[in-house]
């Protein structure tokens, strides 16, 4: 009688600890690319091609081609994301750039953040190979430079280049300084 009060027991013992019951949710399932696109999918972004990301603390700076209407041309653009107890949440998007940026060499756009670092995206008006730009200061540091391609058929692509600065400050018009070759 006492083996079988002990085994019974066990068996109760075992079964409350087993996890079989427990359902991971659905963010859980997902590699970290399908969470953001997904997330972007759900604010409107779905459809587009992931260039880069960058992680910084708990921070997801995901760079993105946003095409022009009816064109087959696009500019890099940008969402920021926050992993929250590894849940991706919506920081902001496209439409809460703070600042936007014309010059001869360089367009850009400035995330100002009071929740993380400001995020400064300059995109060369230019093909690299006919631009005059050498480099990019953002409050007197140099920044990121990224280059990619995109094939539009076998025999026919074209080369994109950006420049991007993750500060603790907001930075201003005045504290970006384009090098010259």
């Amino acid at each position: 009688m006492k083996s079988l009060f002990v085994s019974f027991f066990i068996l109760i013992i075992l079964i409350g600890c087993s996890n079989s019951d427990v359902k991971p949710t659905s963010s859980e399932n997902l590699s970290l690319e399908q969470q953001i696109t997904s997330i972007m999918a759900d604010n409107k972004l779905e459809e587009k091609e992931i260039i880069d990301y960058d992680i910084k603390g708990n921070f997801i700076y995901v760079i993105f081609k946003n095409n022009h209407i009816n064109s087959n041309n696009h500019n890099p653009d940008l969402v920021i994301l926050k992993n929250k107890n590894k849940i991706l949440e919506w920081v902001a998007g496209p439409d809460d750039v703070t600042l936007s940026l014309l010059d001869q060499e360089v367009n850009g756009m400035i995330f100002g953040r009071n929740d993380g670092p400001s995020v400064t995206l300059l995109l060369s008006v230019k093909q690299p190979q006919n631009s005059n730009v050498k480099g990019v200061k953002v409050l007197g540091e140099m920044v990121k430079a990224v280059t990619y391609i995109e094939e539009y058929t076998e025999d026919f692509s074209m080369q994109y280049m950006y420049w991007i600065a993750y500060t603790e400050e907001n930075p201003t018009a005045e504290d970006i300084e384009i090098i010259l070759k």
